[in-house]
Order: structure tokens, then C-alpha cells, then sequence
């Protein structure tokens, strides 16, 4: 009789232990579904959230942080500077004085359209292989810089000064030149003519481009 109640015991003990075993297997899916669902929901507005944030940098963020094909397309400035190739030149004389000789370089706009001067040009002397003789020529400094605007067929001029090589002592010049090299202002190109300046000499110098 105590062995059948004791059997009966053991069985509703472990029927209480699976059914609560299941209904804490239960509790613990159910949580961890919820879990789940809940870190899907907040990755969702993470996701939609950040896609606004984007949208919104897009519309408002500057042309610097934009790539190419955002930006606006950039505006052009035409540009008016006398290029090289648009350029005649001719060297005529301009004073001698005191031991010191002046030439007026003239450029002849020879293109089709109106462009500008401004500036100092470069100026060098250069033999027959078209090395450089001496250094170029410096800036005159009793000279105001003026803008100058070439209609085709226009003239500007800078005078080139240089000191006769008979005021210096052997050594001082340099010989060999003949045809002097002009860079016009702001231009890398440059344009060629001869000359009868055959020394370089200190004190060689260049004024700004000049009305004619």
C-alpha cells in the first residue's frame, strides 16, 4: 500500500517537473522571441533613421564634401591675357644717353580677338643656340604698371635699357647675344627677335607694358 502511494508520488513529481520544465521552456522562447522581434524593430528605425539623416546631408552639405558629380558644374571666366602666339614683336630704338641704350619692344596683337596686357614682361638676351646671355632683365622701378587692352592689329611697347659695354671693366659683361627673348606678362610662352645688343651687361633692365 505505501509502495503504490509512493510510485503515485514519484509520478506526479515528475509530471510537475516536465510541465515545468516545458513551461519554462516555453517562458524562455517566448522571451527570447520577443527579444528578437524587439532588437528587429529598433534596427528597422536605426535604418530609417539614418536614411533621413542622409537624405537631409545631402540637400544641405557644401560643394567641398560633395563628390564630382554632386557638384555644380564650375562657371568659366574667359580669359583676356595676350598669349604668345597672338603676339608680333619688333625691337626699335628708343633713346641713347649717357652711355646707356633704350629699346622699344612693340607687340602687335596679331590674333582675332581683343585681349590685355598688365605687367612686367620677361626679358632675356640669348645667343644663336638660344642659351641665355647674362641674367634677364630687371624691373625699372620709375615706371607706374598700366592695363593695357589690345584690339587685333594693336600695339603696346616696354622699354628694354641696357648700359654700353664700354663703361665696364673685362669680366663685367657677358658676350654673344643676338636676339632677345620676351615672355609676355603672365604667360609662359615666349616670342623672339633679333637684335644688335651683343653684350649683357649689368643694369640691364625692363619697364612695365606701355600705351603707344
Amino acid at each position: 500500500m505505501n509502495t503504490n502511494r509512493t510510485f503515485k508520488v514519484t509520478v506526479i513529481v515528475i509530471l510537475i517537473l516536465i510541465v515545468g520544465g516545458l513551461v519554462g521552456y516555453l517562458w524562455g522562447q517566448s522571451n527570447k522571441n520577443n527579444e528578437i522581434n524587439a532588437a528587429k524593430e529598433a534596427a528597422t528605425k536605426q535604418a530609417n533613421e539614418n536614411a533621413k539623416q542622409a537624405a537631409t546631408n545631402a540637400r544641405t552639405k557644401p560643394d567641398a564634401d560633395k563628390t564630382p558629380a554632386e557638384k555644380a558644374p564650375a562657371k568659366t571666366v574667359p580669359e583676356t591675357t595676350c598669349n604668345a602666339d597672338e603676339l608680333a614683336i619688333a625691337v626699335e630704338a628708343d633713346d641713347v644717353s649717357a652711355g646707356t641704350m633704350s629699346y622699344a619692344i612693340v607687340l602687335t596683337n596679331s590674333g582675332k580677338r581683343s585681349c590685355t596686357l598688365y605687367g612686367f614682361p620677361g626679358v632675356s638676351l640669348v645667343d644663336s643656340n638660344g642659351n641665355q646671355v647674362g641674367s634677364p632683365a630687371e624691373r625699372a622701378t620709375n615706371y607706374v604698371e598700366e592695363r593695357v587692352v589690345l584690339a587685333p592689329g594693336a600695339k603696346v611697347k616696354s622699354i628694354a635699357s641696357i648700359s654700353n659695354s664700354t663703361n665696364f671693366t673685362d669680366g663685367q659683361c657677358k658676350t654673344g647675344a643676338t636676339k632677345l627673348r620676351v615672355y609676355p606678362p603672365n604667360d609662359t610662352g615666349y616670342i623672339s627677335v633679333d637684335t644688335d645688343i651683343t653684350a649683357w651687361c649689368p643694369g640691364f633692365v625692363v619697364s612695365p607694358m606701355l600705351k603707344v
